[in-house]
């Protein structure tokens, strides 16, 4: 069985494992990891590994949601939908936490990353094959 031909539990299962290892990740380097002494590596890793456990979470609630909530029929157009919701609203997120852990959070920078998000995803509306 390819991922090309995998279906919606073999995808969901997939992406629940690779987010129970991306939240262990983060969970340690929560615990474990002193700010102080992390240096820029640990932040990043911090802020990937919070980035990978979002995106992994919303896509699953978001696939679950499109496709027994709202009956939706086309199954892998909905996966696609729901992942790039997910990247996108994760990327938002983690960067206005990055934005704020440097005291350069603002209204005006939440606003153009909603637009820089909004402007990607008109994209991919107009532009999908």
């Amino acid at each position: 069985m390819t991922i090309m031909n995998m279906g919606l539990r073999g995808y969901l299962s997939l992406i629940g494992l690779g987010t129970a290892l991306a939240a262990t990740a983060w969970a340690i380097i929560l615990v474990d990891v002193s700010p102080e002494e992390a240096g820029i590596f640990g932040f990043s890793m911090f802020y990937v590994t919070l980035a990978a456990t979002m995106i992994g979470l919303l896509t699953i609630l978001m696939t679950l949601i499109r496709i027994y909530a709202l009956r939706r029929e086309v199954v892998s157009r909905e996966v696609k939908k729901a992942f790039r919701h997910a990247v996108l609203f994760s990327f938002i997120a983690v960067g206005s936490l990055i934005l704020a852990a440097s005291n350069h959070f603002s209204w005006i920078w939440l606003v153009g990353m909603i637009a820089g998000a909004s402007i990607i995803e008109y994209f991919f509306l107009q532009f999908r094959s």
